[in-house]
């Protein structure tokens, strides 16, 4: 009888190694960091974030100007670097308005001065060079769009502070208490706010109000007219996940309201508040800036994007570099703001893989 020689199975390769489980959070951040975007527009917020809040370092060090210093000798004077070019830019706008057409014969000069100007500022010490131009009173444009980003991107995150918090307590009691008096009392408050033209209304707010049209003043008074939407949108998310096994088992281990609301419902509504959060800062800089450009905004002597825009309006042909600079800050932010938070919702998103 032949003999039978028994063989146990080999072991798997890497089969003793431990396996790390990922987190909700480990998984979000793994999504953030293969988002080129999303990274590339958190680099530009803050690199925005720094310049403003290092704006007197800046100012000091490398531009040379002070945001206040007026130069009536230098009012409206174009950038530095196209000193030699603006003339010529001037006559080709000119002749655009002609019938004969528009002189592209004099773009390559145009071109040609620009670029040597551009190496002279390089090379000038602070103080030298005004890169984006001066306004009516001689004063540094670049200067008091640094400055001016201090003011516009405090009002933003004040707002979607004020904005958030009224919202999300509003929405967790609306939908905690669904259907009864208190979500009738809650719903009533934002569709009689919700029916308010919110532009006209401020305008006649901060004009009758002169009080108001300081940053915090303004930021409380825009955030508490802007927080109805997410207060609807939490509360439906309340509302659905009110009856889940976890909510009932907490009522029947006799926990409170108010814990069940902030430590079991709350967290899993917090992926959407931190993307409505960071849409709500790009929209209150813009409905900062349009305020200010409206002239019932921020006034001088501070310096914000929209008012330096109201100020530009009568020089937009002559000295459009008025409008560029806090238009083109404005951009930069909004682009970044919006960029994170299409990022984000990608990220918090858990039924998004790839």
């Amino acid at each position: 009888m032949a003999e039978r020689t028994l063989s146990l199975p080999q072991p798997v390769p890497g089969a003793d190694k431990e396996f790390r489980e990922i987190t909700y959070w480990g998984a979000v951040r793994a999504k953030l960091l293969r988002d080129k975007i999303t990274l590339a527009a958190m680099a530009l917020g803050l690199f925005m974030i720094g310049i403003t809040l290092t704006a007197p370092w800046v100012a000091n060090n490398l531009l040379g100007f002070d945001p206040t210093d007026t130069n009536l000798r230098k009012r409206n004077d174009p950038p530095t670097w196209l000193e030699e070019g603006w003339p010529k830019f001037q006559q080709f706008s000119r002749s655009c308005q002609n019938e004969s057409g528009c002189e592209w014969a004099l773009w390559p000069e145009i071109a040609t001065d620009a670029a040597a100007g551009l190496r002279a500022c390089f090379r000038a010490g602070p103080g030298q060079c005004h890169w984006f131009g001066t306004d009516q009173a001689g004063r540094d444009v670049l200067t008091r769009a640094i400055y001016g980003g201090r003011i516009s991107l405090r009002i933003g995150a004040y707002v979607a502070f004020v904005s958030m918090t009224l919202g999300v307590f509003a929405g967790l009691i609306s939908g905690y208490f669904a259907a009864t008096f208190v979500d009738d009392a809650v719903n009533a408050v934002i569709q009689t706010l919700g029916s308010i033209p919110d532009l006209f209304f401020l305008i006649i707010l901060l004009s009758t109000f002169p009080g108001l049209r300081s940053p915090e003043g303004l930021a409380i008074t825009i955030g508490a007219l802007g927080w109805m939407g997410i207060s609807r949108l939490i509360r439906g998310q309340i509302f659905s996940i009110r009856e889940r096994e976890y909510i009932l088992a907490s009522r029947a281990t006799g926990a409170s309201i108010w814990r069940i609301m902030f430590q079991h419902m709350l967290p899993n509504v917090a992926s959407i508040i931190i993307v409505v959060a960071v849409f709500n800062i790009a929209g209150a800089i813009i409905a900062e800036a349009g305020l200010s450009y409206l002239g019932v905004g921020i006034g001088p002597p501070l310096p914000s994007w929209g008012n330096m825009m109201q100020g530009s309006l009568g020089n937009f042909t002559d000295a459009p570099w008025l409008v560029l600079a806090p238009g083109f800050f404005i951009f930069l932010t909004t682009l970044a703001i919006y960029l994170i938070g299409d990022g984000l919702r990608d990220a918090l998103d858990p039924w998004l893989k790839n």
